[in-house]
């Protein structure tokens, strides 16, 4: 008698797993942060020449029809908090002056500048052209992108990321040389996507 309450007491009661508004639905959690965006024209209006968005609804907490929507993450990225999730203001602005959802396709900022969102500096990419539109990264050896110093040689190395690997451009023993080999190459093999740095 003693040992069925003990396993009374400890074991757990089954809950019915209700889904509140806020949780994100099967499909939602499936698609990761790519949100669709159809409905959001209702609610938002777009400056293509500023890259600004407004409300066109009251919001709660005192934002009124016709304010500034979005905010700047920590990323640098303008983001819009609708309906309980959050969405890129950039991906917003692509579908609201072309009225297509970019999906799994990202949307590259020509100038590398992530807050400014004017239609004129927004195009469609994919990842691997997204990644081919950045700055040189911090803590390489070179000011210029494309190069680092060869420190086995004592040259200027130049090379560029092509086809899931590294191609080897040559050994210069001026830097700027060796960044002009990296812009050219660049330029072939990456189009309008290729970044300078």
């Amino acid at each position: 008698m003693f040992l069925m309450r003990a396993v009374k007491i400890f074991v757990p009661q089954r809950r019915t797993n209700v889904l509140r508004r806020d949780q994100p639905t099967e499909p939602e959690l499936m698609t990761g942060i790519i949100r669709p965006l159809d409905g959001l024209e209702k609610v938002l209006r777009y400056e293509p020449d500023t890259g600004r968005f407004f409300w066109l609804v009251d919001r709660p907490r005192k934002t009124k029809a016709g304010d500034e929507a979005g905010y700047k993450n920590k990323r640098g990225y303008i983001e819009i908090r609708y309906n309980h999730k959050t969405y890129n203001a950039h991906r917003i602005a692509w579908y609201l002056q072309t009225g297509h959802d970019p999906q799994a396709m990202k949307i590259d900022h020509i100038n590398n500048e992530r807050s400014d969102n004017r239609f004129s500096n927004l195009r469609l990419a994919t990842e691997k052209e997204n990644a081919r539109n950045r700055k040189k990264g911090e803590g390489v050896t070179s000011k210029y992108k494309g190069v680092h110093w060869y420190k086995r040689h004592q040259k200027w190395r130049a090379s560029i990321g092509h086809a899931g690997g590294c191609m080897h451009l040559g050994y210069f023993e001026d830097e700027y040389e060796a960044h002009l080999a990296y812009c050219r190459a660049a330029l072939r093999l990456q189009g309008e996507f290729a970044n300078f740095g």
